[in-house]
């Protein structure tokens, strides 16, 4: 009988041993480590900004020219499509400028007053952060004015290029650099019998702060 007892007994543990898994199934399974979600630019975002204009005009005919620092501030929406590390988008925008572009004692004046543009964007990016050129259509308001006595306001067509650097604060939150140059193209003051023609165009840093969603 011991002996019956101890064939069955040894038996049993070479059978169990030669079962693969057999006691690796009675182990606890450990979770599966989490990978948190690479960044996304693409969506819809939403946002403001707030920086300075070096604005410049030329007085073709006199031979002038004259320009300012001002003031820019507005806000932006826009939407991006993202494939792997590079981003596509349309952004468009709208600006507020204070103060005005003058030389002399008010003799001769030009200024754009306010700015609205619609671009594209292609960027590249690493991580939270994305490196972009921007590129598209620019419309202002210009004010154009000679001694005080002859003034005249368009709302004028022209274009923007620049590029900017925007870092992603959470899942929401961006940040980021701007620079542009606009080219409002020429305008026309009729003087008595003289057309005066003015040349406005703005170079723009500013700071912008958007949400996406």
């Amino acid at each position: 009988m011991r002996k019956t007892g101890f064939l069955i007994a040894t038996s049993a543990g070479f059978a169990a041993a030669a079962v693969p898994g057999a006691q690796a199934a009675d182990m606890p399974i450990k979770a599966p480590r989490y990978l948190e979600q690479p960044a996304s630019w693409a969506g819809w975002y939403i946002g403001a900004h707030a920086g300075a204009a070096w604005q410049q005009s030329q007085a073709t005919d006199y031979g002038l020219s004259f320009s300012k620092t001002t003031f820019i501030g507005g806000g932006q929406i826009g939407y991006n499509w993202q494939h792997g590390n590079f981003v596509f988008g349309l952004e468009s925008d709208i600006s507020g400028l204070a103060g005005k572009n003058t030389l002399g004692t008010y003799e001769f004046e030009s200024s754009i007053r306010w700015l609205s543009t619609t671009r594209a964007r292609f960027g590249l990016a690493v991580g939270d952060t994305m490196a972009y050129m921007t590129a598209g259509l620019a419309v202002g308001g210009v004010k154009n004015s000679f001694a005080g006595e002859y003034s005249q306001t368009k709302t004028k067509v022209g274009w923007t290029v620049g590029g900017g650097v925007e870092h992603m604060l959470n899942r929401n939150w961006t940040i980021g650099l701007e620079g542009l140059f606009v080219d409002l193209g020429r305008s026309n003051l009729n003087v008595k019998t003289t057309n005066l023609r003015f040349q406005n165009t703005a170079v723009i840093g500013r700071l912008k702060l958007n949400y996406k969603f």
